[in-house]
């Protein structure tokens, strides 16, 4: 009977261990997804960034054309 009161014991053990590093991984995954939406706005910003500008320019080579003709 000792040794299956160990093997319980040892198995509730276990199953606090994994309750924990699962509870860790929670978090660690809730941080992720809070770092990958910064992410995601600052690229689409640059994405924003570089349409203006290739906008612009475009718009500027235009005008360089009609004034030359």
């Amino acid at each position: 009977m000792s040794d299956l009161s160990e093997k319980i014991m040892d198995l509730e053990r276990r199953v606090e261990r994994h309750s924990e590093a699962i509870e860790n991984l929670e978090k660690w995954q809730a941080k992720q997804n809070g770092n990958l939406a910064k992410i995601d706005d600052r690229l689409h910003s640059l994405e924003r960034w570089i349409m203006a500008t290739l906008a612009t320019a475009v718009v500027s080579l235009l005008i360089q054309l009609l004034m030359r003709g």
